[in-house]
């Protein structure tokens, strides 16, 4: 008899457990719900708002927080030039991919995740290449001044090199004259 009521009471325990759980996740349906009817109405930060407190919350269920979290991913996606929104998205789709591999919207992440970080690592090289145009853009200004420095000191020679060849003229023509008058 003991037996029997410990196994009822077990059962009941279990059951409750199962209830509140399935209870829990679903406000998180018919948040998503909302979510989607947002979306298709054009409403997207209400959409994203909703979309972020399902998978901020702490229960996550498989068919509600997966598809929220590649909902909002996607969302924030036209925030691409903001680098933090972009690790934020990358970081939420890794979420996706370890927490639900078996979902469907784990499988649409993947290309979609590739193609992240094909574009970071693109974005990387073009950030080194402004690097690298900057110091070459810096050391052509730097050559530029140095060749007008250099210019004007060889107009500056070139003027002295006259002056001198015209002296040097000046002095044979006397070396000249003084010859003529010594030899008379």
């Amino acid at each position: 008899m003991i037996r029997k009521l410990v196994c009822i009471v077990a059962l009941l325990i279990l059951g409750g457990c199962a209830f509140i759980k399935d209870k829990i996740g679903y406000p998180n349906d018919e948040r998503l719900a909302e979510a989607v009817s947002f979306l298709e109405k054009g409403n997207e930060t209400s959409a994203a708002k909703l979309l972020e407190e399902i998978t901020n919350s702490k229960y996550s269920v498989a068919g509600i927080t997966d598809e929220a979290l590649f909902r909002l991913s996607l969302l924030q996606l036209r925030k691409h030039s903001d680098a933090g929104a972009m690790h934020n998205v990358q970081k939420q789709l890794t979420k996706l991919q370890t927490e639900f591999p078996e979902s469907q919207w784990s499988r649409m992440s993947w290309p979609l995740t590739e193609y992240l970080t094909q574009t970071e690592s693109v974005r990387s090289d073009l950030r080194s290449l402004k690097q690298k145009y900057n110091s070459v853009v810096k050391e052509n200004k730097e050559l530029t001044l140095s060749n007008q420095q250099l210019q004007g000191a060889n107009q500056t020679l070139t003027k002295e090199n006259k002056e001198i060849n015209q002296r040097i003229e000046k002095l044979k023509s006397l070396d000249i004259e003084l010859e003529k008058k010594n030899r008379r």
